[in-house]
């Protein structure tokens, strides 16, 4: 069963774990940042996925276990049936891709995920292998 969060109880150092998009998956979810939505008036967290089972044909191994960077709304959190499993530091390997998406932001040329991790693991996934988002 997911432990409900009120809003704004989330916080850098969280470790969730998240439901995948299979029985297979078990995603967890770290959260390494919170910055204030300039507009939205809400929160963007800047997440590491870990634990994914993503093919990717640019990896040797073909399966890609880690999401450094995914900037995500409270939306994402709330529809991704989470479960708080711990505390750590931030990750450290989210800063580059923070960085870029920081700089896209800014420029206008970026934004949020605020759909859920599962979504967001196929949306990643079919990119990688040039699936359509429309394909079934």
């Amino acid at each position: 069963m997911s432990q409900v969060i009120p809003p704004n109880q989330y916080a850098v150092g969280q470790l969730w774990a998240c439901q995948g998009r299979h029985d297979g998956e078990r995603p967890t979810l770290l959260i390494n940042r919170i910055d204030q939505h300039p507009l939205g008036g809400g929160n963007i967290y800047h997440v590491t996925l870990n634990a994914l089972q993503i093919r990717n044909p640019r990896l040797a191994e073909g399966l890609m276990t880690q999401l450094a960077h995914a900037p995500v709304t409270e939306q994402t959190l709330a529809r991704s049936q989470l479960q708080l499993i711990g505390r750590r530091d931030p990750d450290p390997a989210y800063l580059q891709g923070y960085g870029q998406w920081r700089e896209a932001f800014d420029a206008g040329n970026a934004g949020s995920f605020g759909v859920s991790i599962a979504t967001i693991l196929e949306i990643v996934e079919r990119q990688l292998n040039g699936i359509p988002l429309d394909q079934p």
